[in-house]
């Protein structure tokens, strides 16, 4: 880290996602009959991961000449009309279901002559040997090709279903203001994303480096989605120079809402704790900084390593020394602020925009 902070005058080329797609990839629709095209989402607007894996990519994907229809499967019974719904689907998208009836219906289409696909961007479960790994694994055996978030989640594709794709989560980058960097006072720390479950990744990673930091410059540290969890509230109150500025919750499906939230972050930061859960994560947190333009602080764990080029978008860290030089050294400077957003921007918009990753899906189902 100490040797990467000495040399953030000459960043390199950013190398792409593997299986993401070239940056000048044709974003025409290709040849070929359009595709009717059944998602089976998780969740609705409101769940993060369906938003981002299911509604935004169902749009891109209509944009392009094809017909989506997106079904849930909250009730038993919702999956006798999602049969019949998709006797005249080409592609049949399961997003992280692999439940009792998902693997029935799974199974029937399949008998069918269905393509059907499994889409996971997150660890079935924190054990490899539970119930529901063994489930997830169920479901990408039966399905068609497995689409992953990560290198790491296709890995864990791979011993269960020889086509794995990549396919990383996406950003609608119209839904981003790009920040203005100048210098200032006292900057903005920001983390945005569902306190309830981050409160101990957040408290462990970062109360420290706060500290330290702190007592040297002032700072505020923005949490957007603290969720009221009292122990955020408590492990930073009252640290020296340290303005905290937390706000439980935002309408998360409002692309103004998420917009506004972020603004007035000057560094994006991403703590994640090394286990073996977390190294199947994806990046979206860091997506959303690099698609504002800020540079962004993160733990050098799952798709953050994949995403955040150490020294050119942002700061990977392993240790607290890391996190105190990688944000200090970006405090004190306006000008690697707005390069390394710069590039973050430019990488979000070469490799991670949701048009761009829709027409590789579209290559993938029309196979």
């Amino acid at each position: 880290m100490a040797d990467r902070l000495r040399d953030t005058e000459a960043p390199q080329g950013a190398g792409a996602p593997q299986g993401a797609g070239a940056a000048g990839a044709d974003l025409r629709p290709r040849p070929g009959a359009a595709l009717n095209i059944l998602w089976v989402l998780l969740g609705r607007q409101d769940k993060a991961s369906s938003r981002v894996r299911g509604y935004w990519v169902a749009e891109a994907l209509k944009a392009r000449g094809h017909a989506v229809r997106i079904r849930h499967t909250e009730h038993r019974l919702q999956y006798l009309s999602l049969l019949a719904a998709a006797r005249t689907a080409d592609a049949v998208i399961f997003q992280k279901k692999y439940g009792r009836y998902d693997l029935l219906a799974a199974r029937m289409l399949r008998r069918l002559g269905k393509k059907v696909f499994f889409d996971i961007d997150d660890a079935p479960s924190r054990t490899r040997a539970s119930a529901t790994m063994q489930r997830a694994g169920r479901m990408m055996a039966l399905s068609s090709g497995v689409l992953a978030g990560s290198g790491a989640l296709a890995r864990l594709a791979r011993p269960h279903q020889s086509a794995v794709h990549l396919l990383p989560s996406g950003v609608l980058l119209e839904n981003y203001r790009v920040k203005t960097h100048t210098p200032a006072d006292r900057i903005c720390l920001g983390w945005i994303g569902n306190g309830a479950h981050y409160a101990g990744d957040l408290i462990r990673i970062l109360r420290d480096p706060l500290q330290r930091i702190g007592a040297r410059r002032p700072v505020t540290f923005r949490i957007v989605g603290a969720c009221g969890v009292q122990e955020l509230y408590q492990a930073f109150a009252g640290i020296e120079g340290v303005a905290l500025d937390f706000i439980d919750q935002i309408p998360w499906s409002d692309p103004g809402a998420v917009a506004d939230a972020i603004a007035p972050f000057d560094i994006g930061l991403y703590p994640l704790s090394q286990d073996p859960f977390n190294a199947y994560k994806c990046a979206f947190k860091a997506l959303e900084y690099m698609a504002s333009g800020l540079p962004v602080v993160a733990s050098g764990v799952g798709a953050n390593a994949e995403t955040v080029l150490d020294a050119e978008t942002g700061f990977l860290c392993q240790s607290e020394e890391d996190w105190v030089r990688a944000i200090e050294t970006l405090a004190g400077d306006a000008d690697l602020r707005a390069r390394f957003g710069q590039a973050g921007r430019a990488r979000a918009e070469q490799h991670y925009d949701v048009a761009r990753l829709a027409a590789r899906l579209e290559g993938i189902l029309q196979a």
